[in-house]
């Protein structure tokens, strides 16, 4: 096994010498090494997890189920056991390591990359291979995608901080991770990759990302190929655009109905979220709670139960009437709300597949009533709907469409999945800004916005950018040597007013300064520097620059005085200031990556 000292010796040795020439060999290429080795386990953790998933649902569903009369997926009226058996016993373990294991855990990955970077707890990797799949194998509400992710989101900052890698390249090699992992989870080299590119960096990359995201994610799927064979998640039905002229917009509208859904999931989600954060019980209460009422809704609809692939299987081919699909689809967003609201883990994709297979099919049978059954198939739209309700929710559009396609292996998908995902993220962000994962990170006051400028603006302060150059006058000087000062001394076009103490009283505008001299009043002697200060708004030192340009953009105003806890004048800020703090900071980024 190589040491961590050897890994270091290798990161800084990037020079080589060859025939008389200095040739770079940048540690891009130990970084594919890296990376390969992120794929490599998380294609073993995907493996793991598939198989403590597969023991417990035989466990519950099979040995304990099968002694009660309970057969997956149909009704019984003792149904409601499993879910409440397995959040009991996994509960003991969500209790004690609560920060990490309870409720929808990507979120904890983006946090991690946003204010820890990229630093993740070692346990997160065994809690994930048993926590989520015990509450799946078990009945509850939700998903293997998330937990995969955050899986392999911890094996890649492990990795990272085996390495010693600096917190800008760890966000790579988290995002590595988790790739891999949705990639090896679903045989999907080209939507892990967007999954990491979108999802977990924002949307915030670079060229120098690339190397180890691919080489990590092609080679988690090598190794799940070779373990498991080339495998297609969901078989669609036989279908093909005959009038696309007709059917193109059909999809598209089908992108509009599933872009409202999406929000309206979102709200009930972290509504159900909400009140079992307010209800006065013990936490171990509220995963038992959450886990009775999903299991006594699946006594009505036992296909909430579980990951619910079987029956989106089932959708695909039409085995739903329209109406039953609606009702299955309002269904699983209260179960699932329940399950991981309540504190259970799991994930929110494959919830999300089945939702959107519901809601696309129940579409698709409304408009039989209107248009000719070609253009009507429920199945042909419940296979595009499963695309479209993961870019509403994720604001992932290119995630959902490759994901979609690598998932069924039916290029015929693809064209309607690209109107319908679109249109489903557009409007979804338009109604509601966040997703699944950065309105969780809203709500304990994390603003995440796409863009690598904003994240720069978020991280640096003010200390690290403002200017101790400033014009500074008294409070009691006269228009006259207000109008002296400005002429002789002034450097900028704000004069920042102070007491005898050194505290702020205001800021003089040039356009105040000039129509104070221009009055055509006698005022030399009269006027003084409070009189016409007026009142700006400050900023401190350990604010960031994304707040202070709120500032100046609302106030349209050049230069920002900033202020200590006792409101002395310490420094200025301006636009250029922050200017010049961003692009060195970019520039110092951009050196890390080579």
């Amino acid at each position: 096994m190589i040491s961590r000292e050897t890994w270091q010796r290798l990161l800084l040795w990037n020079r080589v010498k060859a025939g008389g020439l200095s040739v770079r060999l940048t540690d891009r290429f130990i970084l594919i090494g890296i990376g390969a080795t992120i794929g490599f386990l998380a294609a073993l953790g995907n493996a793991a997890f598939r198989t403590s998933m597969d023991f417990f649902f035989h466990l519950f569903f099979h040995e304990i189920g099968g002694r009660l009369g309970i057969e997956y997926g149909k009704r019984h009226p003792l149904v409601f056991i499993l879910p409440v058996l397995g959040a009991a016993i996994s509960g003991i373990l969500v209790v004690k390591f609560k920060e990490n294991a309870k409720g929808y855990g990507l979120p904890r990955v983006l946090l991690a990359l946003l204010k820890r970077g990229g630093l993740i707890r070692k346990r997160v990797i065994l809690l994930n291979l048993l926590l989520p799949t015990m509450v799946i194998g078990s009945g509850g509400s939700a998903g293997r995608e998330g937990p995969i992710a955050s899986l392999g989101a911890a094996i890649g900052s492990s990795v990272g901080q085996f390495i010693k890698a600096n917190p800008n390249r760890m966000k790579v090699l988290v995002a590595a991770g988790a790739g891999a992992a949705i990639a090896a989870a679903f045989d999907a080299p080209i939507a892990g990759m967007m999954f990491a590119l979108e999802i977990i960096l924002l949307g915030n990359f670079d060229i120098e990302h690339f190397p180890p995201l691919v080489v990590s994610v092609g080679t988690a799927v090598a190794v799940t190929e070779a373990l498991y064979g080339r495998e297609v998640t969901f078989h669609l039905p036989k279908f093909s655009i005959v009038t696309p002229w007709i059917e193109i917009p059909l999809y598209a509208l089908l992108g509009l109905f599933i872009g409202v859904c999406g929000v309206l999931f979102i709200r009930l989600y972290f509504t159900v979220e909400d009140f079992f954060e307010k209800i006065n019980i013990p936490f171990y209460g509220k995963l038992l709670l959450g886990a009775l009422l999903t299991g006594l809704l699946g006594i009505l609809f036992p296909q909430v139960l579980g990951n619910g692939y079987k029956f989106v299987e089932e959708s695909l081919n039409g085995y739903y009437p329209f109406y039953l699909m609606g009702a299955l689809a309002i269904a699983k967003m209260v179960a699932t709300s329940l399950t991981i609201g309540s504190g259970n883990p799991g994930g929110l994709f494959a919830p999300g597949f089945f939702i959107g297979a519901m809601l696309a099919g129940f579409f698709g049978g409304l408009l039989g009533f209107v248009m000719p059954a070609h253009l009507a198939q429920p199945g042909a739209y419940a296979s595009v709907g499963i695309g479209a309700f993961i870019a509403a929710t994720y604001h992932a559009p290119l995630t959902a469409i490759f994901l979609l396609f690598e998932m069924t292996k039916d290029y015929t998908i693809v064209l309607p999945a690209l109107f319908s995902c679109i249109t489903a993220s557009i409007l979804a962000e338009w109604l509601f800004p966040y997703t699944l994962d950065t309105y969780a990170l809203y709500r304990i006051g994390i603003e995440v916005h796409h863009g690598r400028e904003k994240e720069i603006l978020e991280e640096l302060k003010v200390k690290d950018a403002m200017s101790l150059d400033y014009d500074k006058v008294w409070e009691g000087m006269n228009l006259a040597q207000l109008r002296d000062y400005f002429g002789r001394l002034a450097k900028h076009t704000d004069l920042f007013v102070v007491d005898k103490d050194g505290r702020l009283v205001g800021v003089i505008p040039f356009n105040v300064l000039k129509s104070a001299i221009f009055s055509g009043e006698d005022l030399d002697e009269i006027l003084l520097a409070r009189d016409i200060a007026v009142d700006p708004p400050v900023v401190k030192e350990d604010e960031t620059l994304a707040e202070a340009m709120e500032k100046i953009g609302k106030k349209k105003i050049d230069h920002l005085p900033v202020v200590d806890d006792e409101g002395k004048l310490v420094g200025m800020l301006s636009r250029k200031c922050v200017v010049d703090a961003y692009n060195k900071e970019a520039m110092r980024r951009r050196g890390e990556t080579h």
